[in-house]
């Protein structure tokens, strides 16, 4: 038997060998035994096996400055254009990673040494375009948007100037709307915060009920120390609680306030520990966990199927690729719903203007134009259903609180 088993886990490991090498990525043995929790020796082995079978290729290599820069993500780092522009970007209070990372994807997928993307528009255009045809063979239902933004925030800082409307590499969102929609009822946000807490503890509850309430992107939610104040609205003779915070947001370089309105997310927020994030853990591994549990989720609510694939442009795929994100989408909503559709005061909590807001977020249809005017607190509608209304914040507040109007 164990004989048998051995075999089997030799055999997947080939595979898996096989599948990396013939990736676009040129994976060093130190990474693949990593990956692979084997030892270097046995990656070398194997790799000779597969070599003699015709099975893999020779590993490439590119030499810069002395130093083999493709199988060596330091040595990448270490590199003069990498270097300065990691530097500029701490400087300008981005994080680094978000944009060197993609680089070396970019730079080892087509055997480019980054100082040739920056002799020239033309040069960078040529090659980028290399890499998109390479990525998009491999990851045919994925988004380029965050390889975009790091080729053009590279270019940009080696002062090359970029054409507005480039096609190769073009500034903004490939979506052109389709995500406008995705979003949780109130019902399953609610559901989605018992969910959390029974499977996953309190701790995984609050991140979800917090990111529904502040929205804020993914990279800037997995560190996010809460720092909420407590303020108070007065609502027809009743005193409701609410919270404030702000929110700095790296890509657009702005401050944004927040209300959360939901008590019961502000009673948890409230027996956090102070001055540390909500999930106390790598970043990485809060988005990779986090995005594994929305997924989950997702399914068992029936936003996903099973071992469903999904193309772009349908809400699973939304669910499923980019399932953190999802999550600002679905409180875009929901705070448009808070506040009778009003793009104006929604925008200013997460957004540059309306347009970005009303086409990639919270498209409004002609069933919110019938709505206008409904209100759970003051004007409820005689048939009820789980994406409640209100006409304007401070009801909302009332509402989730418990307050009503009653109906003469």
């Amino acid at each position: 038997m164990g004989g048998k088993l051995k075999t089997r886990k030799r055999i997947k490991t080939l595979q898996k060998i096989a599948e990396m090498d013939n990736s676009p990525i040129d994976y060093t043995t130190s990474a693949l035994a990593s990956h692979l929790n084997v030892s270097k020796a046995t990656i070398s082995n194997y790799r000779k096996v597969l070599r003699a079978e015709g099975l893999i290729g020779k590993q490439k290599r590119v030499q810069i400055d002395g130093g083999d820069w493709m199988i060596s993500r330091d040595l990448f780092d270490r590199l003069p254009a990498i270097s300065k522009f990691t530097s500029w970007c701490q400087r300008d209070k981005l994080v680094p990673t978000e944009f060197t990372n993609r680089l070396y994807d970019i730079c080892r997928a087509t055997a480019t040494a980054p100082d040739k993307l920056i002799t020239s528009l033309e040069e960078a255009e040529i090659l980028y375009d290399k890499f998109t045809q390479i990525w998009l063979k491999k990851y045919p239902t994925k988004m380029l948007d965050r390889y975009n933004r790091a080729i053009r925030k590279f270019l940009v800082f080696n002062q090359i100037t970029l054409p507005p409307n480039s096609k190769v590499m073009p500034s903004g969102t490939e979506s052109q709307g389709e995500y406008s929609r995705v979003r949780l009822s109130d019902v399953e946000i609610a559901d989605g915060l018992k969910w959390f807490q029974k499977n996953y503890g309190d701790d995984w509850s609050t991140l979800f009920g917090v990111h529904h309430e502040i929205f804020a992107r993914p990279a800037i939610m997995m560190e996010w120390t809460p720092q909420v104040e407590i303020a108070y609205a007065d609502v027809d003779g009743k005193s409701y609680q609410y919270g404030t915070t702000e929110v700095f947001e790296k890509k657009t370089e702005k401050h944004y306030d927040k209300l959360i309105l939901n008590p019961h997310v502000l009673k948890l927020i409230k027996e956090l520990p102070k001055n540390k994030p909500i999930i106390d853990l790598d970043k990485a591994k809060i988005s990779t966990t986090y995005a594994e549990m929305l997924r989950e989720y997702y399914t068992d609510i029936g936003k996903l199927e099973p071992n469903a694939k999904y193309k772009k442009g349908v809400d699973g795929w939304m669910f499923f690729n980019r399932p953190i994100y999802a999550i600002r989408h679905s409180a875009a909503l929901m705070w448009m719903r808070r506040t009778a559709f009003n793009l104006e005061l929604v925008s200013k909590m997460g957004w540059d203007d309306t347009k970005t807001l009303s086409k990639f977020y919270a498209r409004t249809t002609v069933k919110n134009i019938m709505q206008a005017g409904t209100c759970y607190y003051c004007r409820p509608p005689l048939e009820k259903s789980d994406e409640r209304l209100f006409c304007s914040a401070v009801h909302a507040l009332a509402y989730l609180n418990g307050g009503r109007i009653e109906s003469v």
